[in-house]
């Protein structure tokens, strides 16, 4: 029997799509299985099968798939039992190896991470931001490869580069607002894969990057709904919820907090605003606000040398500061009302002696939100966000891994 062109066409589609369906489940399996060993090793092929309901057999050809992969090594159990000595699976840390690059508006920071996400190496110099920022790309990939030399890794090993910005990201290429690090129109894909010769490239906020970076460091927070307040040279925020940072389609920063109008004739703001919150808290506006009462003043070393010394103005102008910063965490919580707010930044780096009030002190919250709410500082949000770059750096190359092991009949 001859079946027609039409009927046979529809029946090689139905075959063609049941295909694809045993494909995708075998990824969904396989990164499952990926994800349960990340988060659990050591762990034996026993266990699982107990915790994933697969059959020991899926589960020996799933293993078998990331051993070959790479991404997993096994070794007998330390602690023998009776009967015969378990295997147990572990992640590959040097599997590969991915890059970090946070720019601010004063330093580059340069890091190798490997597959578990540990520091190997970081490089870092202060920098004068009025430099075009290919100059400063050049000097970060200096660092890149004395980071290279001293880990005595191969430009092979490393599978993928992030990139920590300051700035409104409109798109996954393009910069189009920014108003600490002037980049003008500049192309930062392009940029960074002709520097580093590399197509897995991750470019993000710096305060999404370090609310990532936050929810690896602490996987409590992924079961849970977060927001972070950054404050330093700008002020930024981001959400998170069960680990998922928050964005528009576009991928554009999610909540730009330091815009949001305090008083609409209050201090000229660079966004071309008045009043903004950023010209409360933000470093260069405290020290716009500190020479009206000190005109010598060009440096925050100085504000907070007067702090110290305990002159009034500077209490006053450092006790503003925390006070709507308070305000900034209360409209955070009116707005997302998450679990926890985080709040990082230079200020709280460098200056926590004077701006821990706006953690520890009485806060200016919603009724609701008091007794619930936990506020707590991060410090080191360079390093948060290089990691957080680098795990979606990671994620992608192991994602790219795993389709290819089950394309390849897994």
């Amino acid at each position: 029997m001859i079946t027609p062109f039409k009927d046979g066409r529809m029946e090689l589609s139905m075959k063609k799509a049941n295909v694809l369906d045993q494909a995708a489940l075998k990824l969904v399996n396989l990164t499952e299985i990926f994800h349960m060993i990340y988060d659990l090793f050591p762990i034996s092929r026993a266990d699982l099968a107990k915790k994933s309901g697969m059959s020991p057999t899926s589960i020996t050809r799933f293993v078998n798939g990331l051993l070959e992969l790479n991404l997993i090594t096994e070794a007998p159990a330390e602690v023998k039992k009776v009967g015969r000595t378990a295997t147990l699976l572990k992640i590959n840390d040097s599997a590969f190896y991915s890059v970090g690059i946070d720019i601010d508006s004063s330093y580059i920071n340069v890091s190798i991470l490997n597959f578990l996400k540990q520091n190997i190496i970081n490089k870092r110099i202060r920098t004068d931001i009025s430099s075009k920022f290919e100059d400063l790309l050049d000097r970060a990939y200096e660092l890149y490869l004395q980071a290279l030399k001293e880990s005595k890794l191969l430009e092979s090993n490393i599978k993928g580069i992030g990139l920590s910005v300051p700035c409104i990201i409109t798109g996954p290429e393009l910069i189009k607002l920014d108003l600490q690090i002037q980049f003008g129109e500049s192309n930062l894909y392009d940029l960074l894969a002709e520097k580093f010769h590399m197509d897995n490239i991750v470019i993000e906020n710096d305060c999404n990057a370090a609310l990532t970076g936050q929810c690896v460091l602490h996987p409590e927070y992924n079961e849970q709904s977060v927001s972070c307040l950054a404050v330093g040279s700008g002020i930024g925020s981001a959400f998170s919820y069960r680990g998922s940072i928050i964005t528009s389609p576009e991928r554009s920063v999610f909540s730009e907090i330091g815009h949001t109008v305090i008083d609409p004739k209050g201090m000229l703001c660079a966004c071309g605003n008045r009043g903004c919150l950023e010209t409360y808290i933000s470093k260069g506006n405290l020290i716009r606000r500190a020479q009206e009462h000190d005109p010598s003043i060009i440096l925050f070393e100085e504000i907070h040398s007067a702090w110290v010394k305990e002159m009034k103005w500077a209490r006053d102008l450092i006790n503003d500061a925390c006070t709507y910063s308070k305000i900034a965490i209360n409209n955070l919580a009116c707005v997302y009302n998450p679990d926890v707010v985080l709040v990082c930044g230079s200020n709280i780096d460098d200056y926590w002696d004077m701006f821990h009030e706006i953690c520890e002190g009485p806060q200016l919250l919603f009724a609701p939100f008091r007794n619930k709410l936990k506020i707590i500082p991060f410090f080191d949000m360079s390093q948060s966000s290089i990691i957080g770059v680098s795990k979606v750096v990671q994620d992608r190359f192991v994602k790219q891994l795993l389709k290819q092991c089950v394309s390849n009949n897994l």
